[in-house]
């Protein structure tokens, strides 16, 4: 008698937990969204916390720590790039430029990285710092210095990579406004 009584208690409360976790997914994906929101390129946003499976039930600082991994993952992209780029032209021009540079994208893609460790040692501020003025200046640098530089053709893929982790600093700050 005890274990039909069991039984009765169990079974609905088990097909409960089935009916009602579509809607803990989609509270989830409204979160992402709203975070998303309020970054300046939510695509790119929702498209990087998208690739990691931990977004579907990350918080806040889950979702940030997400983002400063995309941004690391596209920083280091542009700084192989480029460092294979410097190493292989023949351009004398291109090279002195990329002498400016490649180092820059290393020294972008370790202060992304560090944010990291700083949301989690030290909170959202300090890993606000290590974006704003740690990483952001290498990149503007850069940018600024191939805009000043208009007869050298620094490859299209270099100025791609180098807005998408200008981009991806942007969205980790957007998304650490959120604490």
């Amino acid at each position: 008698m005890a274990n039909f009584r069991l039984c009765l208690f169990t079974l609905p409360l088990i097909t409960l937990t089935f009916i009602l976790q579509p809607f803990h997914v989609m509270s989830d994906e409204a979160m992402i969204i709203n975070v998303c929101s309020k970054t300046p390129n939510p695509s790119l946003c929702e498209t990087c916390l998208h690739s990691d499976p931990k977004s579907a039930t990350a918080d806040v600082k889950g979702l940030a720590t997400i983002s400063i991994t995309c941004g690391t993952r596209d920083a280091d992209k542009l700084y192989t790039d480029t460092d294979n780029l410097y190493m292989n032209t023949k351009d004398p021009a291109l090279h002195n430029l990329l002498d400016n540079c490649w180092w820059r994208f290393l020294g972008a893609r370790d202060n992304i990285d560090s944010a990291g460790r700083m949301l989690s040692d030290k909170g959202s501020d300090a890993a606000k710092l290590a974006i704003t003025r740690d990483a952001m200046p290498m990149i503007t640098y850069c940018s600024d210095l191939f805009k000043k530089s208009p007869t050298v053709a620094v490859p299209k893929n270099i100025i791609d990579e180098m807005n998408v982790v200008s981009t991806d600093c942007q969205i980790i700050l957007g998304i650490l406004s959120n604490f």
